[in-house]
């Protein structure tokens, strides 16, 4: 099936837009709120977006293979998102409701990557999809951990 990416470098472009606009709505967020203490918080779910980025602009062949590995670590699925409603993004969500929305729109990301891994031709490309749905699990997880800490004593 054609998913419409050839090389790894249309893969890599098409996940630093995916990384760019979900730095640009958290930065958002973090301006049109009134709550410094979310303030703080969407701009740190910003600046995990920009760490994501930049690992994929300067992949070489080592940060390649340690991705590569990564799809192979065992992480804990707490699946708490998945018990958790949908929600609009809104500036006065208190930091519950940001959590959930930031678990929700990771799985989101873990999903699509997980599809275009299933779907393409090509097992590189698979491979390195894959990757990417792993990584977005893992921001999941710490999320959900979170979430946990506080809410489900």
């Amino acid at each position: 099936m054609e998913i419409g990416f050839k090389t790894f470098a249309e893969v890599i472009s098409f996940a630093v837009m995916r990384e760019e606009q979900a730095h640009a709505f958290y930065v958002d967020l973090a301006q049109k709120t009134t709550d410094p203490f979310m303030q703080q918080i969407f701009k740190e779910f910003a600046n995990e977006e920009l760490k994501h980025k930049n690992m994929l602009l300067n992949m070489d062949g080592t940060g390649f293979e340690k991705m590569l590995n990564s799809i192979m670590e065992k992480l804990d699925d707490l699946n708490i998102s998945g018990h958790l409603q949908n929600m609009e993004p809104d500036p006065e969500m208190d930091f519950q409701q940001a959590l959930i929305f930031a678990a929700k729109r990771e799985e989101k990301s873990c999903d699509l990557y997980s599809v275009l891994a299933e779907i393409s031709d090509d097992d590189d490309l698979s491979l390195l999809f894959a990757a990417m749905a792993k990584e977005e699990v893992r921001h999941k997880l710490r999320i959900e951990r979170t979430y946990k800490e506080i809410y489900e004593k």
